[in-house]
This record gives structure tokens, C-alpha cells and sequence, in this order.
């Protein structure tokens, strides 16, 4: 069965009937003595901010901990309201969120009113070109029905990560998976897996867990993938020229520092396609007798407007030297399913969607088990978190705790924060990118204390938004 414009309402409307109230007593495990809405209300100096239609912020500050908190909730049956997220000019680096949300629209009346932080992203891949950041997301994103980017392994080794999809005003909380593929147009040629979408071929920063997708990737230890086989599509999303083999991994990430160098160095080959994903030239160092390739590296070039630039190295660029000569149609069908459902997606352009971190609420249930003890990849302690979650009535909520300012705000650990949103009459929640990334924008200023240096904006992947410009379903 597939669900178009109906999909995200109706999903709501189902979890919205599996809780009529949120219950308001802590979990046992979330000690008075940390964050919780009742530690909030009885020690904190509260404030509520109702200026803009349909959309209330509340902040609590100080208090016992102390904490900035602030929870924004967005009703679109209050008022016409746009719910979608944006990655700024492009994919190929990472930008604030501030001016993401600027870049929304030239027009101040039209920007956002209300934007927070994203997913996780690889923040370690230097171009050195442009001397900019690479802005990958840590799994499927889609920007007005368009899917920009694959989707990804879950949090701890779950076989599909989560993911926020905005539609008409509202939030549904799900997991998405992806299949994408390449094949002549013509023939009998079986189709190959296309590997990734707007990223670097050869390194997955977000594969997660310790088992390989396929026979040619291996992982680091610091959970970046390394696959020497793999097709990756760039398309004008990108927003910048494609990747070389100069581009470096760097440590640039203080929350997530990479010390390897998993950039590939295989030229492979670079295949450009129009707008009918006709092969209208390719390019490699070395091009073999009678081929149809003119003598190149791999990247530097811009995608042609409307078409798509694929990469390919190791048996990738084997494939598309024997498949895809110039002048040859292609194909590059995709699907997108909701694995809790079975249900594949019809993409629209009222469609966004976001990569999440851990699912911290399903139908009103605290989902996240904190692990008792610290490994080589988590530590429980309290830091800036950012969540997005939903109620039962169709309202979004976005939430951030400000962290690592001892004078000014803690933290949260995870679990607190699912308890946290919980109390709040959240029914389902997803936990973003946090740590330095954490921010808050409310009309069209930063309104949280970021923990990187002196409160700075840390340059992240894409920010979820509300604003004027939609309506609400009837």
C-alpha cells in the first residue's frame, strides 16, 4: 500500500490513539537530583513567549542544576505553518544554522521563525579547495520529495535508522530504509546497488555497529566504513563542485574526532549525466582503447542542471566503464519503505525528511535503555542535547538542553531527556545531533548557548524549521 499526501496524518492520528495523556511521574531512574520536568518547575525561573502564531517557546533557566531549557511547540491548527528542514546551500559542506535559516528565503517576512540543529553528520572530511568542511548527514534525507541522501545503518547496530518526516504542518517518527540501483535503459544488464548519494566514495561515516555491509568494506575504529567497490550520485543538491581524491580527513569534529585518513585515492571514474540521465561524457586518468572517456581525474566538476554526476571506484568504476559508455540511457529507480509498516513512500514535494540519533519515545514509552557503563563510543554523561518529538494532537515539539556551561547550564543525559519530553506530553521523540551542535534559532537570532568556544554556531548538515507559508490539513 502506498501513502502520498495522507501519510504523515495519518500516522499521527494512529499514534495519537495509543495514549489519550502523558503519565507525569519520573521515571525511577531519572534522579530528582538531575533533569526532570518537576526539578524544572519547582527551581527554575520560566518564562513563555507566544509572539508568533501557532508557535509557543517556553525557557527554563537556572534552577538547581542549573539549565537552560527551551521547549518550542508548533500547532498548525493555531495557524498556517511550513514544517520542513534545509540543508542551506548545499550538501557539500556544513553551514549554521542561523544562516541556513536565512538562506531559506531573501525575503525576512518568509524566513523561518523557529529553527534547531539536525542530525549527526561527518564533520571530518576537509576539502581543500574551498577550505570548507564536508556537511554529510548521518542517513536519508529528502527535501521537498526529492531524496538527497541514503539512508543509514541505527543507532547501536539497529539494521534501519530512525527518521523525522515533516508533511503539511505535522511530524511522524518512523525508520526508513532506502534501495537504489543502476542499469542501462536498454538490455539485459542486471541492475548494481548505487552505494551512496551525495557523499564520498569509498567512506560511510555512519555505518554503525561492527558488522560490514558488503565483502569490500572494513571499519575503523572510529566507525567510518571503508567500502574500495562503491557508485555514489551527486546531484545539484550538492551544491559544489565533486569531491577529488585531495580531499583529507581531518580531526575537526571535537565531539567525534577522526584520526584516520579513510579518503579514497582510486580516480576510478566520473560519468555525467542530463536531465534524461543520458551519458553525455566520462572522464578517467587513463582511458582504454576505443573508449568513449576523455583523459581526467575523478571530480571538480559541476553537475549539470537537472542530471547527475556518478562516481565510481574499484568494481564500481568497472561497471560503469562496461555499462555506462557515453550516449547510453540509464535508469535509477529508488524506493523508500517504512519498515515499521511495510509501506512504501510515494515522494512528493510536501515531503521532508531528516536522519534522527535514538528513538527516545514511541507511543508515549520511554524507548532508550542507557547503558550501565561507559564504552569506546558512549559515555553517559550529561551534555547539550536536541530532540524533536510529537504529541498525540498533531503539535510538534522542539527541545534543547544547553550543556559544558557550568554556571549556566549542565546538561542531560539521554534517558533524562526522554523522561524530560515524556513529562512534557511528547508521544513520540527523536534525539538529534547535540554537543557543540545543539542550537536554538528564534526569530532569526541564536536563543541557546551553544558549548563550542565563547557560545559560537558550530557549522552543521541541515536544521529543522517552522514558519509561515502552509496550511493545515482539514
Amino acid at each position: 500500500m502506498k501513502r502520498s499526501s495522507t501519510y504523515c496524518a495519518a500516522a499521527l492520528l494512529l499514534a495519537g490513539s495509543v495514549l489519550v495523556a502523558p503519565t507525569n511521574l519520573p521515571d525511577a531512574a531519572a534522579a530528582e537530583t538531575g533533569l526532570s520536568l518537576s526539578v524544572l518547575e519547582s527551581s527554575s525561573a520560566k518564562t513563555v513567549d507566544t509572539s508568533v502564531p501557532g508557535i509557543t517557546r517556553t525557557n527554563y533557566s537556572g534552577g538547581s542544576g542549573p539549565w537552560n531549557v527551551n521547549v518550542v511547540v508548533i500547532d498548525p491548527d493555531k495557524a498556517p505553518l511550513a514544517l520542513k528542514g534545509t540543508f542551506g546551500t548545499g550538501l557539500a559542506t556544513s553551514q549554521t544554522p542561523s544562516s541556513m535559516l536565512q538562506d531559506v528565503s531573501v525575503n525576512t517576512v518568509r524566513r523561518p521563525r523557529v529553527g534547531v540543529n539536525g542530525t549527526f553528520f561527518d564533520g571530518n572530511v576537509l576539502n581543500p579547495s574551498s577550505g570548507t568542511h564536508d556537511g554529510d548527514p548521518s542517513g536519508i534525507l529528502i527535501r521537498g520529495g526529492k531524496l538527497v541522501s541514503e539512508a543509514s545503518m541505527g543507532k547501536g547496530s539497529k539494521p534501519v535508522g530512525s527518521a523525522l518526516v515533516l508533511q503539511h504542518g505535522r511530524t511522524y517518527i518512523t525508520e526508513l530504509s532506502t534501495t537504489i540501483t543502476v542499469k542501462p535503459k536498454a538490455g539485459a544488464v542486471a541492475a548494481r546497488q548505487l552505494d551512496g548519494i551525495n557523499r564520498l566514495p569509498g567512506r560511510n561515516a555512519h555505518c554503525e555497529g561492527t558488522t560490514p555491509n558488503d565483502q569490500d568494506e572494513t571499519i575503523d575504529g572510529s566507525g567510518v566504513c571503508r567500502d574500495t567497490s562503491e557508485i555514489v550520485s551527486f546531484t545539484p543538491e550538492y551544491g559544489a563542485p565533486t569531491p577529488t581524491t585531495a580531499f583529507m580527513a581531518t580531526s575537526n569534529d571535537p565531539d567525534v574526532p577522526s584520526g584516520e585518513a579513510v579518503v579514497s585515492t582510486d580516480e576510478g571514474i566520473e560519468v555525467l549525466l542530463d536531465a534524461g540521465n543520458k551519458v553525455t561524457a566520462c572522464h578517467e586518468p587513463a582511458p582504454a582503447a576505443g573508449s568513449t572517456c576523455q583523459s581526467g581525474n575523478r571530480g571538480g566538476r559541476n553537475v549539470p542542471a537537472g542530471g547527475r554526476i556518478l562516481q565510481g571506484i574499484g568494481e564500481g568504476a568497472a561497471w560503469l566503464r562496461a555499462n555506462a559508455p557515453v550516449g547510453t540511457e540509464l535508469e535509477l529507480p529508488q524506493s523508500v519503505v517504512d519498515t515499521r509498516f511495510g509501506d512504501t513512500l510515494s515522494l512528493d514535494a510536501s515531503m521532508y525528511v531528516t536522519a534522527g540519533g535514538d528513538l527516545l519515545l514511541r507511543d508515549g514509552q520511554v524507548m532508550y535503555t542507557q547503558p550501565t557503563t561507559s564504552t569506546s563510543t558512549y559515555v553517559p554523561d550529561a551534555a547539550p542535547r536536541t530532540a524533536v518529538a510529537s504529541d498525540g494532537s498533531g503539535r510538534t515539539m522542539l527541545l534543547t538542553v544547553d550543556g559544558r556551561h557550568d554556571t549556566v547550564s549542565k546538561g542531560a543525559t539521554r534517558l533524562e531527556l526522554a523522561t524530560l519530553l515524556r513529562d512534557l506530553g511528547a508521544v513520540d521523540a527523536l534525539n538529534m545531533d547535540g554537543g557543540g551542535s545543539t542550537t536554538l534559532v528564534w526569530q532569526n537570532a541564536v536563543a541557546n548557548h551553544p558549548s563550542d568556544g565563547t557560545e559560537q554556531e558550530r557549522p552543521v548538515a541541515d536544521s529543522v524549521y517552522a514558519g509561515a507559508g502552509s496550511y493545515p490539513l482539514p
